[in-house]
């Protein structure tokens, strides 16, 4: 493959991950905005938000059947022409049943968009470039998450809707869709062999796959509820409630850059253990904090503490095998879908039955859970 096509598909690779890190953020920015539109609670929002996820997590498990067999230019069009109508749809009918099903084409079209990135990656590089590349997209991810709060805060501070800022992210699906256009020829660099065996599980699959859950869902749960903590608790404008997800993805990005800098210096489960504990002890004085000014230096701690888990807990679990499978993979790969839809059904309850502060009291409890189970993944089994 010419140098100058690995170039280009590695740009859209990266592309794909700034933009699904702007949705992700984008949706706890302007919840309360939507709620008052459709004149309803921001945990009606929140429920209907897992439809979102619900189609993401489909369309990721769904696409491991599809690329293989299908010319993954066409699948990249495909996607971003369902989310480009998810999108619109969402911002232009002004009904809450329409605004569901848009929500989970929208999902639909950037799960498959997620899929097409990593697949892109993995058969782009071999084994000693893979992993840089890999841990770039996150920080990609990281790049979205952090510049949509800001952006959608100041656009909401001035006036303008959130069906105008959802329709303003087209922008990056249209750049998407132009590079959809020119030729995407790409083969595995490896045959894949579905019938690999797993050699055993141990119990500290079981373990870690409940601590990925944890961790999956206490993010979710702070990314899309700290804004309207920060609104409704501390009293903030909104310009200032929405920079501090900004802040948070800050930290995010520069743990994560940080963490594949000098993660190969600590066992993995010491690192996650003082990683969880450290977000856990952040995130309670957060709970407790008055000040405007000491939320925003917590929760740049929380983001510290987060910002190398999820990498971590999956490299950890899947090293509890001799050799892991596609079997495994899709293990952790489905709890860590599960999460994202069991995150906005558990919050939007909570937000519901008792408000914003216990949905983030339960989301640290979570973090707490992390550092136990890991904990307790170094005395169980024989592999260390």
């Amino acid at each position: 493959m010419p140098d100058s096509q690995t170039g280009r598909l590695t740009a859209l690779a990266y592309h794909i991950m700034l933009t699904i890190g702007v949705t992700f953020s984008l949706a706890g920015v302007v919840t309360k905005n939507i709620a008052g539109d459709f004149g309803v609670d921001t945990a009606v929002i929140g429920f209907r938000f897992t439809l979102f996820s619900v189609g993401y997590s489909l369309a990721v498990l769904g696409n491991g059947f599809v690329l293989d067999r299908v010319n993954i230019g066409r699948v990249t069009l495909a996607a971003a022409c369902l989310a480009i109508s998810g999108v619109v749809g969402a911002a232009c009918w002004h009904r809450l049943e329409a605004f569901s099903f848009f929500v989970f084409i929208y999902g639909m079209g950037m799960g498959t968009l997620l899929s097409v990135s990593y697949y892109l990656i993995m058969n782009l590089y071999d084994e000693a470039a893979r992993a840089s590349r890999v841990s770039l997209l996150n920080f990609y991810f990281s790049l979205g998450a952090i510049a949509a709060p800001v952006l959608a805060g100041l656009a909401l501070g001035r006036g303008v809707g959130w069906q105008l800022i959802y329709l303003a992210s087209l922008v990056l699906l249209l750049v998407v869709v132009a590079f959809s256009l020119f030729r995407i020829d790409i083969r595995p660099r490896k045959a894949v062999n579905p019938a690999d065996p797993d050699n055993g599980w141990n119990a500290k699959v079981y373990i870690m796959g409940l601590t990925l859950l944890c961790y999956v869902t206490s993010e979710m749960i702070f990314t899309y509820w700290i804004v309207l903590y920060m609104l409704d608790e501390l009293e903030l404008y909104v310009e200032l409630a929405s920079a501090s997800l900004s802040v948070f993805w800050v930290f995010m990005a520069a743990g994560r850059f940080l963490s594949g800098l000098f993660i190969a210096k600590f066992r993995l489960r010491t690192f996650i253990v003082v990683c969880s504990g450290m977000a856990f002890v952040a995130f309670v004085a957060l709970l407790l904090a008055k000040s405007a000014y000491t939320a925003m230096v917590l929760i740049a701690v929380v983001g510290l503490g987060y910002s190398g888990l999820y990498a971590t807990i999956l490299s950890y679990g899947t090293l509890q095998v001799p050799r892991p499978s596609a079997r495994l993979t899709t293990f952790f790969l489905t709890i860590s879908g599960t999460s994202g839809m069991l995150s906005f059904v558990l919050s939007s309850y909570l937000k519901a039955s008792f408000g914003v502060s216990v949905v983030l009291a339960v989301s640290a409890g979570l973090m707490a859970a992390v550092t136990v189970l890991t904990a307790i993944s170094g005395v169980v089994g024989k592999k260390g």
